[in-house]
């Protein structure tokens, strides 16, 4: 008695706001505590179905609907979900009748190759969003005509059948979207925006292949694309692009060069082609790839991520380039390498270059997949590429005790401050370290060890995770 005096105490007008922040499901939930709380999970603004369900909870979906139809109660949102080919079409058309009828703002809807007319749907002055995902806006009549829907801001589709001539007419009765999303959309040849005056950010991931896709908006400031692989991207009058992501595509000669002033922040992850990138005008950069890109540098990157895949034997080259690379940016929080095999570095290669200064990495993760374990002068290079705050690794055991004696190693340096030594030893002089190894059989899953070779247990994993803070 005494927790539902105290949950009764609340304003009605409280209840109501705290259940605008569940989900439906939660907030039907919460309804049993008390009458005012069933009363604000009755007219909540959002609405969540997933089906199937048993034809009695298929009733009782329906029931909640016409309440809402007959109370006129306003639903914001409204989502359906269902998972199976069904013949379920009349109710889920009613449902959709009665959320635009009560001033539905923002629509998802989820069925398997469920075919209905998406024109109905957009005749809601009220619609600001709508997300569609598998099913089919094919076949379809524009006999009744089509009308524009002007109060949708933003349009998602995904894994959704339709042709070109229906993307064009989608397009053209939504004049004012700011966001579209295209995501493996199938049933076109071709993947044509043209004429979006009003767009800011397009996201789209290719189907196939060799499909093209061509975008001709002026007003366009972010474009998110995955090309699968050989997919081509077509921009035209890009005077606004401030931010590009591309990812699985070939970069055709002159793409970048054509493109590159007018942006700010650039994502590149897994494509071929183009290797020289003009950062003049860049202010972040994200790389992911199998090689070090060249970078035209008039001004140093504020940010900088780097995420590399090595498959073979390394060079001192190979670390100077990078080092090289990694200084073009004020910060650097992120850097990840995936390395195949480790082999000996020649070390005196590394002496003679100097010039540029160490940069300095808030994170550096190191996934080695290589059984030798014993790699110093690798271990060496790496480490004289870049100086980490933060070390993360995954590998053998050899490998972590390996890492563990050179650094204890560059520790014992630093603290002896030799006199004599060679300039190859004043690169790698180390503060100190604090060591932490993941295990996932204890409730405190990452727990630290000294950095000293005794505090290493004989019963080691074979392969873990390992993190170190190093103080330079």
């Amino acid at each position: 008695m005494m927790e539902r005096a105290t949950i009764d105490i609340l304003p009605e007008c409280l209840i109501e706001k705290i259940v605008s922040y569940l989900s439906f499901e939660d907030a039907a939930k919460m309804s049993i505590l008390s009458k005012t709380w069933l009363r604000s999970w009755f007219t909540h603004p959002n609405i969540e179905f997933t089906y199937p369900y048993s034809g009695r909870n298929l009733e009782l979906m329906d029931t909640i609907m016409n309440r809402y139809r007959d109370e006129k109660i306003p639903i914001d949102k409204f989502e359906l979900s269902y998972s199976f080919y069904s013949q379920v079409s009349q109710p889920i058309d009613k449902w959709f009748y009665i959320a635009l009828q009560n001033g539905v703002k923002y629509v998802f809807f989820k069925g398997l190759d469920y075919s209905w007319s998406i024109f109905t749907i957009l005749t809601a002055k009220s619609l600001t969003e709508l997300v569609l995902e598998c099913c089919t806006l094919m076949p379809i009549s524009f006999s009744s005509g089509v009308t524009n829907c002007n109060s949708l801001r933003k349009l998602s589709l995904t894994r959704v059948k339709l042709d070109e001539d229906m993307l064009q007419t989608l397009l053209n009765c939504c004049p004012l979207i700011v966001s579209f999303i295209f995501n493996q959309c199938w049933g076109l040849e071709k993947i044509e925006l043209l004429n979006l005056g009003k767009i800011k950010s397009i996201s789209i991931k290719t189907r196939r292949r060799d499909q093209l896709v061509k975008i001709q908006a002026p007003t366009l400031e972010h474009l998110t694309y995955d090309g699968c692989l050989l997919g081509k991207l077509d921009i035209v009058e890009y005077q606004n692009l401030k931010s590009l992501d591309i990812s699985h595509m070939k970069i055709c000669d002159g793409f970048l060069q054509n493109i590159i002033s007018a942006l700010k922040d650039l994502k590149i992850q897994s494509c071929k082609g183009e290797e020289e990138i003009d950062s003049s005008n860049l202010e972040s950069l994200e790389y992911t790839g199998y090689k070090i890109p060249k970078l035209k540098v008039a001004r140093q990157l504020k940010h900088l991520i780097f995420n590399h895949y090595c498959s073979g034997s390394l060079k001192a080259a190979w670390f100077y380039n990078l080092r090289k690379f990694l200084s073009n940016s004020t910060s650097c929080p992120q850097v990840s390498f995936w390395f195949s095999q480790c082999n000996e570095i020649n070390l005196t290669d590394l002496q003679l270059h100097h010039g540029v200064a160490t940069p300095k990495v808030d994170v550096l993760n190191v996934d080695c997949t290589w059984r030798n374990g014993e790699c110093p002068t690798f271990l060496d290079a790496l480490l004289w590429s870049c100086h980490p705050r933060r070390l993360n690794i995954l590998s053998t055991s050899a490998t972590f005790k390996c890492f563990i004696n050179r650094l204890i190693y560059m520790k014992n340096i630093y603290m002896k401050n030799l006199c004599q030594y060679s300039p190859w030893h004043g690169q790698l002089e180390l503060k100190g370290a604090q060591v932490y190894i993941f295990d996932d059989n204890t409730s405190e899953s990452w727990h630290s060890v000294e950095l000293n070779r005794e505090e290493l247990s004989p019963d080691m994993p074979f392969y873990g995770e390992y993190s170190f803070l190093l103080d330079w």
